[in-house]
């Protein structure tokens, strides 16, 4: 089966269970949270409480923009009013709440963690996302940047379907465990992290996405 048509029979069926406070709170016991001093999470609305954890855990968390045009936005903990706080880590206010991060800035940043959300993950950790393909291309930008720890991990939540194997591409982002409200798995990845497919991406696309033109441009340089 195609990659379109996992995601299109997978969509069809619908959200998945909710869950999203217990995912929450097992994450707060994995040992690989607990030592991470900042995160990427996705913006998906199902880690909502994910993000706000992280704030009140006490780490920096990093957010990518809308649509990843301007580029990332590190919200420092403590600093929203406890009110605000699922504002704040939305797509909306983290704009208001946080702070754009100039490209200069992201190496070095030292992310310790990178969640996001999927339809579907397989027994090698292989993810199947909306077709987006935003998380893909901003952990690439963080990794070709240097932004990422050395021993940064990539954990997905929320999974639909778990198939024994997906068709991937080159630049699909291998997770390192999938968070469950009822279980925890950790997949056998190895390996670095992909970087940036430039051959896979238009022109355009790479102008219109600062982060992308910066990368491209500091490269060029």
């Amino acid at each position: 089966m195609l990659k379109e048509e996992w995601r299109a029979a997978l969509l069809a069926q619908g959200r998945a269970a909710a869950n999203e406070g217990r995912r929450a709170e097992a994450l707060r016991r994995l040992p690989v949270y607990r030592q991470s001093r900042r995160l990427f999470v996705s913006p998906a609305a199902e880690l909502t409480q994910i993000r706000i954890n992280a704030l009140l855990d006490g780490k920096e968390l990093i957010m990518p923009g809308p649509g990843l045009k301007e580029g990332f936005y590190l919200v420092k903990p403590f600093s929203v009013p406890f009110p605000r706080l699922k504002l704040a880590v939305s797509l909306r206010g983290v704009v208001l709440y946080g702070r754009l991060l100039r490209h200069e800035e992201l190496p070095g940043l030292g992310i310790d963690l990178l969640l996001t959300e999927a339809l579907a993950v397989d027994d090698q950790g292989g993810r199947l996302g909306d077709g987006s393909g935003f998380f893909d291309l901003a952990a690439a930008v963080l990794n070709q940047s240097g932004a990422l720890s050395p021993e940064a991990q990539v954990w997905a939540a929320g999974a639909r379907h778990r198939p024994p194997a997906l068709p991937l591409d080159p630049w699909d982002v291998p997770m390192h465990g999938l968070l469950e409200a009822e279980e925890v798995l950790v997949f056998p990845t190895s390996g670095a992290l992909p970087g940036i497919y430039w051959q896979a991406l238009p022109a355009a696309r790479i102008k219109r996405l600062t982060p992308l033109w910066r990368e491209w441009r500091r490269i060029a340089d």
